[in-house]
């Protein structure tokens, strides 16, 4: 029986962070209550045996059960370099930013297999990311209360172990993607960000992710469940203030990690709380964007009364 090794595992691949670096190679961490760690980056978004399941009775010796899935997410860590490097070369518009947003956004073209690696890649982050990690577990802690760190770690990692292949069968290489490029403004991550990853990936619904990739370039996934499959691809130039609006949606999201490479953020309410949290409903700056992808679906707005009702308990 071969032991399985103790490993720091990045949930923030290095293939990624290395952008955030500033001009003397550290990246900042801001913390909910204001306090800057700062560090290099492949310091940051490790978990330290974060991809392994143990669950032998001794740590020593491991145990014929134990397991890794450290290389699910080989393939997506192998692809980042050259995909961020061609997500970088596509044509974009520029300001003046007052124009609509309809004549900002460009369709560009994307082959199979480079929009197959972008979704890839994408699911990778969210799929390994600490929020997604604390779902695997919510269940049980919510029926059993805390949980013994050991027992936890094994039953998020056999939650979650197979959460991006089932997440990429499930969407097929089908969807629409809009790259953001943010020339006067920053673009922020976290230890949570937008997205609607179920725990297996494998019923996803109407899947939806805001993915920051580079300080000044993100990346919004969207796959209706109605539009126009061409053009697939598009790209955006966001002013500061839409910037703001989608830096904002990923401390929503985040808990107790935003990271950003020399612009520090203003704390929002949001995060101060210290808790991954998400939209109660489509009317945040993400969801506007995504629907003002060309050949999606118009917002619903039928929806309104609905949730008008539901947050009135039933009165009218």
């Amino acid at each position: 029986m071969a032991k399985i090794k103790s490993e720091r595992h990045h949930w923030w691949p290095e293939g990624v962070s290395a952008y955030w670096a500033d001009q003397e190679g550290g990246v900042n961490w801001l913390l909910p209550d204001g306090a800057v760690r700062r560090s290099v980056p492949k310091n940051f978004g490790v978990i330290g045996n974060g991809h392994a399941i143990k669950l032998g009775g001794d740590l020593e010796k491991g145990s014929v059960w134990d397991s890794s899935f450290e290389s699910e997410f080989q393939n997506a860590d192998d692809n980042f370099p050259s995909l961020i490097q061609w997500l970088d070369t596509l044509d974009r518009s520029g300001p003046p930013f007052d124009r609509p947003l309809a004549e900002r956004i460009k369709a560009e073209e994307a082959s199979d297999e480079q929009f197959a690696q972008l979704i890839e890649c994408l699911v990778s982050l969210a799929a390994r990311s600490p929020m997604h990690r604390e779902q695997g577990v919510a269940l049980a802690e919510h029926l059993r209360g805390p949980l013994p760190e050991r027992e936890r770690n094994s039953l998020i990692g056999a939650n979650i172990q197979r959460t991006l292949r089932n997440a990429v069968r499930n969407l097929g290489g089908l969807g629409k993607a809009l790259v953001a490029f943010s020339p006067e403004r920053e673009f922020l991550f976290g230890d949570g960000f937008y997205n609607n990853l179920t725990t297996n990936g494998e019923h996803w619904h109407s899947p939806k992710m805001f993915v920051p990739l580079t300080p000044w370039m993100a990346v919004l996934f969207t796959r209706p469940m109605s539009y126009t499959s061409d053009p697939r691809l598009f790209t955006l130039s966001v002013s500061a203030a839409e910037a703001d609006a989608l830096n904002y949606a990923v401390q929503v999201y985040a808990r107790q990690m935003v990271f950003y490479r020399s612009e520090a953020p203003s704390i929002s309410d949001a995060y101060a709380l210290g808790r991954h949290q998400i939209f109660a409903d489509d009317r945040n700056s993400v969801d506007a964007l995504a629907y003002a992808i060309p050949g999606t679906p118009d917002r619903d707005a039928n929806m309104d009364a609905i949730l008008a009702l539901i947050s009135n308990n039933g009165a009218p």
